[in-house]
């Protein structure tokens, strides 16, 4: 088929920062981001000035967290980003900018993009954790993406219920782990961010490689029970922290650490789970192919089916 030459905007929005990108003919160009407003009305201009900027413009995708509703354009749950949970939000940003607008949670669209084009490429189960401000999760399975917490948490006893609680720990976000820092160095918050806080920890700086291993010990746990409850083939990791070179090597060498020790709380886990030995092993880690832009391309492909794009 032939590949559309119409440019869409797609947006990333996240709790910290909007990324974007410009997608034509397959391809996303131009990549920039901007602070994320704490208003509607200031998102909406600042969008505005960018499709002014860079016409013609022929609609927007946007990879959100919460829970997307493209039936009613609500966005579901709750987030870092407050504007998006207040009443419909997919028409209305549609009528303002005066384009259509498709509209995906940010780790579906990892997953959509990861799996069509990156590492979940001939994988049918797989599981994939965005960490940004928040923790997303996107789950596959049959080689379709869940899309909603009943089907994701269909059996909270098997699903271990507690992990829905650690997946918003503070401890995981390199974004919130930058906050604690900043505070702990007494400094106002966001004065350090992530990337800042793994150079630190690299330097030696106490504060900063204290929360950097309480970080990796967290995700490690997190992993464990999520390959333990839903046994993947694989489990993608994307997000700013997915640049990181020593984000796989660190995991690996907590997660093995973790199934070792005989006091950790996987090990507590162990005796109500049936088969333990074969739930409880190493997950099968891997980046994200487009690491931080997974989400931006998975919103792309999202849009172009949506509205049947050729290509």
């Amino acid at each position: 088929m032939v590949q559309s030459t119409e440019t869409i905007l797609v947006l990333d929005i996240g709790g910290s920062a909007v990324k974007y990108g410009f997608w034509t003919a397959q391809k996303l160009e131009d990549r920039e981001q901007f602070p994320t407003p704490l208003t509607r009305n200031k998102f909406y201009q600042t969008v505005a000035d960018i499709c002014d900027a860079h016409e013609p413009i022929a609609g927007i995708a946007v990879s959100c967290p919460g829970e997307p509703d493209e039936d009613t354009g609500i966005v579901h749950g709750m987030s870092y980003v407050p504007f998006l949970h207040l009443g419909e939000f997919q028409h209305d940003f549609a009528t303002q900018l005066n384009r259509p607008v498709s509209l995906q949670n940010d780790a579906e669209s990892a997953a959509l993009a990861e799996m069509t084009l990156g590492v979940g490429q001939n994988h049918q189960n797989a599981l994939f954790t965005i960490i940004g401000s928040g923790i997303g999760l996107a789950i596959v399975q049959d080689g379709l993406i869940l899309k909603n917490l009943a089907e994701k948490f269909d059996n909270p006893e098997k699903r271990f219920a507690d992990t829905l609680k650690t997946l918003n720990n503070s401890k995981v976000s390199p974004v919130q782990i930058g906050k604690t820092v900043s505070l702990k160095n007494f400094k106002l918050p966001n004065t350090i961010d992530g990337k800042t806080v793994f150079e630190l920890a690299k330097q030696g700086d106490p504060i900063a490689s204290q929360e950097v291993d309480q970080m990796y010990a967290s995700l490690a746990e997190i992993l464990i029970f999520l390959n333990a409850a839903y046994q993947p083939e694989i489990i993608g990791i994307g997000g700013g922290i997915s640049n990181n070179p020593d984000l796989l090597p660190e995991l690996k060498a907590h997660i093995a650490t973790l199934l070792a020790s005989p006091d950790s709380k996987i090990s507590f886990y162990k005796r109500f789970y049936p088969n333990p030995d074969q739930a409880f092993t190493k997950p099968n880690l891997r980046t994200c192919y487009f690491k931080n832009d997974a989400n931006l391309i998975g919103a792309s492909l999202h849009y172009e089916h949506r509205f049947k794009r050729p290509y």
